[in-house]
């Protein structure tokens, strides 16, 4: 197999697997905000500053995965120009 074509094909793995990866985690975090917010409802006194404390820790969450995946997707977006010029 020519190194070029393996090199595209590695590429396109890695780009396939970090979107299935980044789509597993998000299924992830949807499953444990529905969990979480359940049992804030069913914690009466605590619900209000427990609700407090974890929107702010979900979205610090989707913060740091949208920047992650942002970060990941613009390096392997820089490998594929760089495979491209080479060629």
């Amino acid at each position: 197999m020519d190194p070029k074509m393996l090199q595209k094909a590695m590429l396109e793995s890695m780009h396939a697997v970090m979107r299935m990866t980044f789509d597993a985690m998000n299924s992830l975090q949807d499953q444990l905000e529905r969990m979480w917010k359940m049992l804030l409802e069913q914690g009466g006194s605590i619900q209000k500053e427990g609700e407090k404390v974890f929107l702010e820790w979900m979205e610090s969450m989707r913060k740091g995965r949208e920047e992650m995946r942002r970060t990941l997707e613009d390096g392997l977006r820089r490998m594929g120009e760089l495979m491209a010029e080479g060629a």
